[in-house]
């Protein structure tokens, strides 16, 4: 498996608008075979920080990604989680039946399916990224939708990688689940 790991700061996203993150996504995306992948908000930090950044964003925004500022590479074909852009391929997206039956499931206003070449879909949940705050009513439905799908298929990290409760992990992880 080999991993293709890029990071872009907030003010590329604001400057040059959400279609460009998005149009430059699909470029990449459209050369490089994959399992899986994402665009998103991310907060980095170094994984011996999660005890103190999760409980910043969980429960209150949940559209916010928690990354390692370290690679970790032992997901082997299971789904890193929900985000604005889910790119799938196989096996997961012949495990969920394919483009038509992920059509017929996720039939909320505000996602789109986009089929790539290769057997492989874009899932796109909105026009731009939502950090969300449950505070304010913003619960991210879209993201509730594709995570209660992809449930059987994502992967749950070993606490131990992050130095952080597994509690807590796990209600981060859930977070669109429950």
């Amino acid at each position: 498996m080999s991993v293709l790991y890029i990071r872009l700061p907030t003010e590329y996203l604001e400057e040059r608008g959400p279609d460009h993150v998005r149009a430059l996504a699909l470029d990449l995306a459209a050369e490089l075979p994959f399992n899986s992948g994402y665009v998103d908000f991310a907060l980095c930090t170094d994984p011996w920080n999660f005890n103190e950044v999760l409980p910043l964003i969980h429960p209150r925004f949940p559209g916010i990604h928690l990354a390692s500022n370290s690679a970790v590479l032992s997901m082997d074909t299971w789904v890193e989680g929900v985000h604005w852009m889910n790119f799938l391929g196989q096996p997961v997206l012949g495990q969920l039946g394919g483009v038509a039956a992920l059509r017929e499931a996720l039939s909320l206003p505000g996602i789109t399916l986009q089929e790539m070449s290769g057997d492989r879909v874009l899932i796109t949940l909105g026009e731009q990224p939502e950090p969300g705050d449950i505070l304010a009513g913003q619960t991210l439905p879209r993201h509730r939708a594709l995570a209660r799908h992809l449930e059987p298929y994502l992967h749950r990290w070993p606490a131990s990688d992050f130095r952080v409760a597994t509690e807590q992990l796990r209600r981060w992880e859930r977070r669109f689940l429950e």
